[in-house]
This record gives C-alpha cells, structure tokens and sequence, in this order.
C-alpha cells in the first residue's frame, strides 16, 4: 500500500484549514497514495488548550470535517484517510482520530493519554478513550493512536498482538520535546513492535512560532527510516509492505514469544 502522510500547519481558522488540508489531499491522490494520515487537531489547533475554544469547534460523525475527508476519498481515489478531530460525545469532548473511507467511518480511536507539559492540560479539556482500536484497510491491519500516546508502549504492543501490521501516530509533537524524543520513539515503537509506523506531526512554522518539531515519518518493521519530512509543510510517500511485516517477525519473533505479567 502507497502511504502518504501530510505535515501541515494547521491553526484557529477552521475553513482555511481544511481548505489546506484538501490541497494536499489531491496532492496524496496525484502521487498514487491509497491512505493518506494527517496530523492531530488537524481542522483546528489552538493556541491554548482550553475548552471555551474547543468546545465551539467540535463535531460528532455527521459534522462538516469527516463529510469533506469522505467526499475526498471518494474524489481523489485516495482509499483511506486518518486523522484526529475534536469530538463532542453529549458534553464531553474526545480528541478522536478517524479512519474514513468513501463510504464513511471505518474506525475511530479516542485518545487514551492526556497531554500534561507545561501550561498544556489536556485532561482540563478532553475526555480519555478507554480502548485500543485496530482497522482493516484494504486488507492491511492498521493500529491509531495520538501524539502523546507515543510513550507508552502497552498501547502499541496491544494494538500489534491484535493484528496490527502498521500504527499510525497523529501527533502535534512540540519542538523542545520532539528534538529530543521523537524519532528514537517513534524507531523504537517500530523495532519492538516489527511493525511499520506511520507518523504525522504538524508542521513547525513562521505562523505558529516553530511551535512544532514537524518531521514526519514513515519506518519499516526493522526501525529504518524510509522516508522523512523537514520541519515545513509537505507531503511524503512510501510503501507499506506486508511481507516485509512477517519476514521481520519471523527472524525476530517478539509477539510470539510474548509473556504477560
């Protein structure tokens, strides 16, 4: 499966950015992408987490975000797009990643761990998920999980012993902590795992005071690299190859010789 994950900078102005997220979208679609992940909050990202500025913004499964992520599957031929929104539950509020396709919602995964770093109190805002959730695209076995969640491997190993042969992480990974974790995280949760991981940070620029670290990527079940992004705005492709999934399983067997405590 031709993957591409979309870095872009998304911010308080609702309509431009799912007018940029579109954009790239048909750009995924143009360059062969069959799923196409876009970063967390990627249809509204506030300057500060708080709930007067979330609650007007968000949308259950009938809102304007998923129909257009839908109808743009359907125009672009791109098969399945990820990404996470802010959704009103009755009056909670979930920070939920989608899995859409042309015919509506594949899969959904609420985030299970709350951000705490600094002046940011996600717990203050969100609700947390309470289950892992795993999905089927196009035959390939796909984990969702969101940004901070990255730390804690249970999830992902889980995720992994239920099938998963990609995880995908949209995240809004910070500048000062994704410099120093990011990528050895995002390797590790492959390595451990032998699974492909698909990540998409928001983009770090002038507009947001390189709040984010960017550096999106694409990692294969043996922890390489096969493709990055700058710190910028862009669209990066790669492929997602079963077989390389079970031959990394196969010389490392590690969700076979499993034991829980």
């Amino acid at each position: 499966m031709k993957v591409a994950v979309i870095q872009m900078a998304s911010g308080e102005d609702k309509l431009e950015n799912l007018e940029k997220a579109a954009r790239m979208i048909r750009e995924a679609g143009c360059r062969g992408a069959e799923l196409a992940v876009l970063p967390e909050l990627f249809n509204f990202l506030p300057h500060g987490m708080a709930r007067k500025k979330c609650l007007p913004n968000a949308e259950g499964e009938d809102g304007e975000t998923l129909s257009l992520l839908r109808d743009l599957a359907r125009e672009t031929g791109v098969k399945a797009i990820i990404a996470s929104i802010i959704e009103k539950d009755g009056q909670r509020l979930y920070n939920t990643a989608y899995a859409l396709t042309e015919e509506g919602v594949a899969g959904k995964y609420r985030k299970n761990h709350l951000f705490s770093y600094g002046k940011i109190r996600e717990g203050e805002v969100f609700t947390p998920g309470e289950a892992p959730a795993v999905v089927d695209i196009n035959g390939l076995r796909i984990g969702m999980t969101i940004c901070y969640d990255l730390r804690f491997p249970e999830l992902f190993r889980y995720e992994a012993l239920s099938g998963a042969e990609a995880i995908v992480n949209v995240a809004a990974f910070l500048e000062e902590t994704g410099r120093a974790h990011w990528l050895t995280l995002l390797r590790a949760r492959a390595i451990e795992n032998m699974s492909y991981i698909i990540a998409a940070n928001q983009a770090g620029t002038q507009s947001n005071e390189f709040k984010y670290h960017g550096h999106s990527c694409i990692i294969d079940p043996w922890g390489r690299v096969l493709r990055r992004a700058g710190k910028g705005e862009e669209v990066i492709t790669g492929a997602v190859q079963q077989e390389k999934v079970r031959v990394a399983r196969d010389i490392i067997p590690v969700l076979r010789d499993y034991r829980e405590y």
